[in-house]
């Protein structure tokens, strides 16, 4: 009888994630979280678009909320100590290298946009990865979280310091997609770095306990690696044997002179392309064969050029999305800084506006020393 009750609510279960679609298609309800692969907007609050005079250290052309309505379910940032406009006092901003080169406000009001959102799509999972400049604790991160009322969402592992093993097709270490929805408890948050904080942030994790990353400064669309670079020093066969789940980065830097890198929007038709020497799903299935399990995470700029969407669906096996918003796939020029840089590119005399940035690289360095 016992046995008969747990069949028929299995069922039941499996006929309702049936019914709804979970990160955009009903198939991933039953999923687990660790075993698909989850669509990234590297630096997702730092935009190139009319709000920032396209600035060329944008990483997106579209905001969070049009990242997430088309599909992208991981937003990675860099989180700084920051000053409030109004009085002065220290505040957590989102800013891109340093508050001083390129501040896209306080933390909570980006995750307030966040919070929105998932209010809005209640069947979805949503992943966030901050990058802690100042190493802030897990303390005054919460404070944030909960002003933006958010913190109720987060995702809390049965353990913070020890990562489960890999799901498989014998058992299930994460939670099912839809398990975590029906649960409440859809939103999971890395931070790097971070000293967990059970009694006050249990949401809040270390980056590295859970992840392993590969190279992330590439210059030329010939050096995508699936080698991990963090953790330092470890092989695929031991950050695979860890547990840990991987973030395959996949975005290109335009070196510029001072040693200035900025997105490298000239190529990213062929880096977000499904084939071809840099391409993006090249770069999938050449880690999805080293590492004998597809990536859990793509990390990408400008997520919504080229088929960077549908090679996370293929991997996914996702054939008929659901609740997707379109959006264009153009790359998007515009600004006053592009001649500067573009000149500077191309052999031209030092402008100031590159000193100007370049200052600004050498304080933020002094800054964090």
């Amino acid at each position: 009888m016992h046995s008969l009750l747990l069949s028929v609510l299995f069922s039941v279960f499996a006929f309702v994630a049936a019914e709804r679609a979970c990160n955009n298609s009903p198939q991933l309800c039953m999923a687990p979280y660790d075993t698909i692969t989850h669509l990234g907007a590297h630096d997702s609050p730092f935009l190139r678009d009319i709000s920032t005079s396209y600035s060329s250290f944008g990483n997106q052309f579209f905001n969070t909320t049009t990242q997430l309505d088309a599909g992208v379910r991981l937003l990675s940032a860099q989180v700084h100590v920051g000053k409030n406009d109004l009085d002065g006092r220290r505040e957590l901003h989102v800013c891109h290298t340093s508050c001083s080169l390129f501040d896209a406000g306080p933390l909570k009001n980006w995750l307030w946009e966040i919070r929105t959102w998932m209010d809005r799509n209640p069947n979805d999972v949503v992943t966030l990865l901050l990058v802690n400049s100042n190493k802030v604790n897990a303390r005054e991160l919460e404070g944030d979280y909960s002003r933006a009322d958010i913190a109720h969402y987060g995702y809390v592992p049965p353990h913070l310091d020890t990562v489960p093993p890999l799901s498989d097709q014998f058992r299930v270490t994460w939670p099912r997609l839809g398990e975590m929805i029906d649960k409440g408890e859809r939103l999971v948050t890395f931070v790097n770095p971070l000293k967990p904080d059970k009694e006050n942030a249990p949401y809040l994790l270390d980056e590295f306990t859970f992840l392993w990353e590969n190279n992330y400064e590439v210059t030329h669309p010939s050096n995508f690696t699936c080698q991990p670079a963090r953790p330092e020093r470890q092989t695929i066969y031991g950050m695979h044997n860890s547990g840990r789940l991987f973030l395959m980065n996949h975005f290109l830097y335009w070196q510029l002179a001072f040693g200035i890198q900025i997105p490298d929007y000239r190529n990213i038709k062929l880096t977000n392309s499904w084939d071809g020497v840099g391409g993006l799903g090249k770069h999938m299935i050449d880690c999805a064969n080293q590492v004998t399990r597809q990536p859990t995470f793509v990390l990408v700029d400008f997520f919504n050029v080229g088929p960077a969407i549908e090679s996370v669906d293929i991997f996914n096996n996702v054939r008929k999305p659901a609740g997707r918003r379109n959006v264009t796939s153009s790359v998007i020029y515009g600004g006053r800084l592009r001649a500067d840089f573009e000149g500077k590119a191309n052999g031209s005399k030092d402008s100031p506006t590159l000193r100007l940035v370049a200052l600004a690289f050498a304080v933020s360095r002094i800054l964090r020393a």
